[in-house]
């Protein structure tokens, strides 16, 4: 027994003569078969080897193993039960057993001859073993019964070819590489008793303003075991463009289409323009569907009588509104002349709501922000023609780029369906002497909407006295409840004043002046309505003390008082104070900075290095709530040159106004200021008499 290291030495020494040579062999060794048997350990000799060149072992090793067959061919007759088949092919590498065919149940191959082996893989799958590179393999087919022949064959077979004298090859769909088919046994008589192949068509014409378009979907069926030919005749001058058909179609010199019709159904359907204005059916068929489709601006006139039916009757979907459906015969011939049609001039989106609101600041700026809502149908963009400034624009929440066309107006791009724009302005109004005057213009829209909701916002300093959308005229600061109140305050007024006894055109004058300061300050109602309670008391209790039911005189004397002050403070103050007081914060949006705010800006810029200027997208700026706040609205509104007019009283003016008021009456009263006394004091008097007499005892 040879060591370990001196076999490793001599396997070196061979691998390096080997080496030396340019030629590296390769050995392998093989059992010997004349060794098997029971005595095989007792015999004696060197097992077989082959020796190699490595290249050529290499080449052996690497080769893929694949087998293929090329060709699959039926011969013989159904007559005399003789179908064979035979397969050729080629097979590479180890020349590996594939799966090559499965037949249906009563078929069975047998008494195979060949350069391969052929077996069963299951009951009806056969397998194939190659036994040269080049092979070619014959079988005889047996058929228990029956005169029709299945076969499904793996992705190996890449052709398969029929034959057989009395038989029809039938190839069926093909399904993750492997195909079925089917050879029919066809006899003589069937061959000469063939049925023709039965259609029904249905004609789908498009009219349009480029040209005719048509699609013919032809139902065919077969209802022989065998193919039939079936011609298409393009009568009409057809160009066809497209052929769509899961069967061989094929164009034929007298400009027919040949199509070979396997047994059953198939579809089989043509596309391209028809140059015509008339229509006859291209094939004979039982029954012929057509749909006469034209665009909006074209309309058909049918010239020809026809079997009118409906839309839905066609099996075919029309493309546009407004499409005939006809009923026609083999022979029939349709026809029709194309009328244009003119289109009116119509906008192409309607304004379902506008909403506006419009925020007037102290510095002589209106901040207006308007909501749209819109239906479109066709229009590409809206088109905005302002007076007012725009500074923001958003379609559907998102902010846009502000862009503007030839004429200035402002240009945004629509999508279809409703859509929800929303529009920022600025503009300035005039003040002059405590007086603004103010035209509020809005976003000038084609289309009038359907429903305008206007609000107005008021700064706390301003008064709004007037206010008109041609033709509503408003007074907002003036309400029919305010005015009845103000006249009650001058009347009682005056009456407190005539029993005082004052002259006429003094105590009108001094009661007018009172009213008018108490509309103008709040301050100034509340010390009135306390100034006529108070002397209106000294002529009511001499009475009160004179009835018996004292008490409850007084209860209710002071509920109608109290009363009276809800009134007062609910119609005068109420509509004042429901608005928050607006803080400075509010309308801090002047676009003039202060001083110390700019030289602060020009530090921070000369410490910055300069960045590249980009202009993005607007910000959107908010709506201040305003101290006062008013609202317009109107159905069918067109906002073409509209505005709104307002015409406000900065609130300082007034109230100095209502001070200065109250300042004349009070000096006027100081005119008569003995006489007033004198009957206060008369009043005064009375009223402790009356409370004398009903405290005695005889009272």
């Amino acid at each position: 027994m040879v060591k370990r290291p001196k076999l490793l030495a001599v396997m070196l020494c061979v691998f390096s003569l080997l080496w030396a040579d340019g030629t590296l062999a390769a050995t392998v060794t093989a059992p010997n078969p004349a060794k098997k048997g029971p005595d095989a350990s007792l015999q004696t000799g060197s097992p077989s080897q082959v020796t190699l060149p490595l290249a050529e072992y290499q080449q052996l090793v690497s080769r893929p193993s694949v087998t293929v067959v090329e060709t699959l061919r039926l011969e013989g007759s159904f007559e005399p039960r003789s179908l064979s088949l035979t397969m050729t092919g080629r097979t590479a590498g180890s020349g590996p057993t594939v799966d090559v065919l499965s037949m249906a149940a009563g078929a069975r191959l047998w008494g195979c001859e060949g350069d391969a082996i052929l077996s069963r893989g299951g009951s009806d799958k056969y397998e194939l073993t190659p036994l040269q590179a080049r092979f070619s393999l014959r079988c005889q087919v047996a058929l228990q019964g029956g005169d029709r022949l299945q076969l499904s064959t793996s992705p190996q077979v890449l052709w398969i070819d029929s034959q057989i004298r009395d038989g029809e090859l039938i190839r069926d769909e093909e399904e993750g590489g492997k195909q079925r088919f089917t050879v029919v046994h066809i006899t003589k008589d069937q061959a000469e008793k063939a049925l023709p192949v039965s259609a029904m068509g249905r004609y789908h014409v498009t009219m349009s303003p480029e040209g005719v378009g048509f699609a013919y979907t032809i139902l065919l069926r077969n209802p022989n075991r065998s193919h039939q030919r079936f011609l298409v005749s393009l009568r009409n001058g057809e160009r066809v463009q497209q052929l769509d058909a899961a069967l061989p179609c094929e164009l034929l010199q007298s400009g027919e289409y040949g199509c070979n019709v396997p047994p059953g159904e198939h579809n089989l359907t043509l596309r391209g323009s028809l140059p015509g204005t008339a229509f006859r059916p291209p094939v004979t068929a039982s029954v012929h569907y057509l749909l006469l489709d034209s665009h909006p601006l074209l309309r058909p006139s049918v010239e020809t009588v026809a079997q009118r039916i409906s839309v839905s009757e066609t099996g075919l979907q029309p493309q546009y509104r407004g499409a005939q459906g006809f009923l026609m015969d083999d022979r029939q011939v349709l026809s029709w002349r194309v009328v244009r049609l003119e289109a009116l001039r119509t906008q192409s989106y309607a304004v379902t709501s506008s909403a506006t609101t419009f925020f007037l600041g102290s510095d002589g700026q209106v901040l207006g922000e308007t909501a749209l809502s819109l239906d479109n149908q066709g229009a590409a963009e809206l088109q905005v023609p302002m007076r007012a400034e725009p500074t923001y624009a958003s379609l559907a929440g998102e902010p846009m780029l502000l862009t503007k066309n030839e004429t200035g107006a402002l240009l945004l791009p629509l999508s279809q369906g409703p859509q929800s724009v929303a529009l920022q302005h600025r503009q300035s109004f005039q003040r002059t002497i405590g007086l603004g005057f103010a035209s509020l213009w809005l976003p000038e829209l084609a289309a009038p909407a359907a429903s305008a909701q206007i609000e107005l916002r008021y700064d706390r300093d301003w008064l709004p006295i007037y206010e008109s959308l041609s033709p509503d005229v408003r007074f907002p600061s003036l309400s029919f409840g305010e005015l009845f109140v103000l006249i009650v305050l001058i009347v009682v007024a005056e009456r407190l004043l005539f029993a005082l006894g004052i002259s006429r055109l003094l105590r009108m004058s001094i009661a007018l002046c009172l009213g008018l300061a108490a509309s103008m300050v709040s301050a100034l109602l509340v010390l009135l309505c306390l100034t006529e309670m108070l002397v209106a008391g000294l002529y009511i209790l001499p009475w009160l003390f004179g009835q018996k039911r004292l008490f409850w005189l007084v209860t209710g004397g002071l509920c109608i008082g109290g009363l009276w002050a809800l009134l007062i403070g609910g119609l005068l103050l109420g509509g004042r104070s429901s608005a928050p007081v607006a803080t400075s914060s509010d309308v801090s949006y002047s676009r003039k900075p202060s001083k110390e705010a700019a030289d602060s800006d020009e530090l921070s810029r000369e410490d910055k290095p300069k960045s590249p200027a980009y202009q993005g997208l607007p910000p959107k700026e908010t709506i201040p709530f305003g101290a006062t706040r008013s609202y317009l609205s109107r159905e069918r509104l067109s906002s073409e040159g509209r505005a709104v007019q307002v015409v406000m009283l900065w609130r300082p003016i007034v109230q100095l106004i209502g001070t200065v008021l109250f300042g004349l009456s009070v000096l006027l009263m100081l005119l008569r200021v003995g006489l007033l006394r004198m009957g206060l004091q008369a009043r005064w008097r009375r009223v402790l008499e009356a409370k004398a007499a009903s405290e005695s005892p005889s009272a």
